[in-house]
């Protein structure tokens, strides 16, 4: 795509292919059947069949080819801190958080809230 504009246009007037598009840029475990079931508006099931890892798509791939590039940058304007963390960096910390809800008892399929304030 040559612009933003051109960009949302095909999103626009391809809806499906589009969104078939941007999902070849992530890995799936069990590839989708179809891009969007809308046989019951207004509630739409994206990537009906389709099984992906969020985790995986956004960290855990990219430690082979890039461990030590920026994966997350923070800024606060209340405080005025700023702190960037590397995919490796965050991949130390996601496996750390999984440790601890796995020594709470937390399993596959469990839901697991986290409430923070605003800083």
């Amino acid at each position: 795509m040559t612009s933003y504009a051109a960009f949302h246009q095909r999103s626009i007037q391809d809806r499906d292919g589009f969104w078939a598009e941007q999902a070849q840029l992530i890995d799936w475990q069990t590839p989708y059947e179809k891009v969007c079931d809308y046989d019951n508006p207004p509630f739409a099931k994206w990537f009906v069949g389709g099984k992906t890892n969020l985790c995986h798509n956004a960290v855990d791939r990219h430690l082979k080819t890039r461990p030590d590039q920026n994966a997350l940058i923070f800024v606060s304007t209340e405080t005025e801190q700023e702190k960037a963390y590397s995919f490796r960096e965050v991949h130390a910390e996601v496996q750390r958080m999984a440790a601890i809800l796995q020594d709470l008892g937390v399993k596959q399929g469990d839901r697991v809230l986290i409430y923070m304030p605003m800083i």
